[in-house]
C-alpha cells in the first residue's frame, strides 16, 4: 500500500540520547517502510530511564502544545498515530485531547508504564490512570503482560488470559483490538489476542535475558503493518517474528542490554517490503 506523502503518522514517544528504544527505534522502522511521519517527543532524556542511574529529563509539554497549534495553523495532515512512553501527565492530557478530536484513520496506543510486575522509574498510579484514558481513543493497544494486569486489576500470577485480553479491549474505543505481549507459554514467549472471542497465540522460542525496548520495537512494527493495511493477525505474527529476530541479533552483539535494541539487520529486511501473508 502506497501512503501519500502528506498523510503523516504522528509518533509520540520519549527520545533518549542514550538507549536504542522508543523514538530511536520507531522512527527508522517506520521511515524505512516509507511511512511519512510527524515526530513528537513527549520528553527528552539523557539516557533511557533504566540501567544508567537517574537521567537528566527535559519536559516537552510546552513544545507539544505549541507544535499542535503550529501544525493546525499550517494544515499539516495527520491521519494515523502511534503513542508510546509518556512521563509527564500534562503532556499525556494534551495528547488525549488531540486524539479525541482528530478523527484519525488509525490510533495505536502502546501503554508504556510498567514491566516485570512493577512501574517504571518515576511512574505511578497516576500514569496508569492516564493510560486508561488514552486507551479510550485507541483502535489498537499493545500492553505487555504486567501492563495488562495493572490496567484490568487482574494481578494474580496466572490470570485467565482470554478474560485478561477481553478486559483490556473493553478499555478501548468500540471495536478496538488489543494484543498482549511478553506472555510465556510452555517455555516460549510472544503474544496473545482474541479472534471472534477465542484466544489466539503467537509464541516463539524465548531469547534468554531482558531486552530494554523490545516492546517499542514490536509496537512500531505492528503499527507500521497496520498502517499498510496488513490484516491484524498477520501483522501480529510478522511483528512477533521480526522482534524475535532483532532480539537474537541484539544478543549476538554481546553488549550491555541497557543500550537497547540493535536494528542493523532488521532495517534492510523491512526496506525490501512486507508480505500480507502469514
Amino acid at each position: 500500500m502506497r501512503i501519500k506523502f502528506d498523510e503523516k503518522m504522528l509518533v509520540a514517544q520519549d527520545l533518549s540520547a542514550i538507549g536504542n528504544l522508543s523514538l530511536a527505534v520507531a522512527i527508522p522502522i517506520l521511515q524505512v517502510q516509507k511511512i511519512p511521519l510527524a515526530i513528537l517527543p513527549t520528553s527528552l532524556l539523557s539516557t533511557q530511564s533504566e540501567g544508567f542511574g537517574t537521567p537528566a529529563v527535559s519536559d516537552c509539554y510546552s513544545f507539544v502544545k505549541e507544535t499542535f497549534a503550529h501544525w493546525q495553523a499550517q494544515n499539516v495532515k495527520i491521519t494515523a498515530a502511534l503513542v508510546g512512553y509518556i512521563d509527564n501527565l500534562a503532556t499525556g492530557e494534551a495528547l488525549y485531547q488531540y486524539l479525541k478530536q482528530a478523527e484519525l484513520d488509525l490510533v495505536v496506543i502502546d501503554p508504556v508504564f510498567a514491566d516485570e510486575g512493577k512501574f517504571y522509574p518515576n511512574l505511578d498510579e497516576r500514569h496508569l490512570a492516564l493510560q486508561k484514558k488514552l486507551l479510550q481513543v485507541a483502535d489498537f493497544a499493545t500492553p505487555n503482560l504486567t501492563e495488562a494486569k495493572f490496567l484490568t486489576g487482574q494481578m494474580q500470577n496466572d490470570p485467565d488470559l482470554a478474560k485478561l485480553a477481553h478486559e483490556v479491549e473493553r478499555l478501548l474505543r468500540p471495536g478496538g483490538r488489543a494484543v498482549i505481549t511478553g506472555v510465556e507459554l510452555d517455555g516460549q514467549k510472544g503474544c496473545i489476542w482474541l479472534e471472534d472471542g477465542q484466544l489466539k497465540t503467537c509464541v516463539l522460542p524465548k531469547v534468554t535475558g531482558h531486552f530494554y525496548g523490545s516492546g517499542d520495537v514490536f509496537a512500531a512494527l505492528l503499527a507500521s503493518f497496520l498502517r499498510q493495511k496488513v490484516p491484524f493477525e498477520q501483522a501480529i505474527k510478522q511483528a512477533t517474528g521480526l522482534t524475535q529476530q532483532a532480539l537474537i541479533q541484539t544478543a549476538d552483539q554481546n553488549v550491555d542490554r541497557s543500550y537497547g535494541i540493535y536494528l542493523g539487520e532488521l532495517l534492510p529486511q523491512l526496506a525490501k517490503g512486507i508480505s500480507h501473508e502469514d
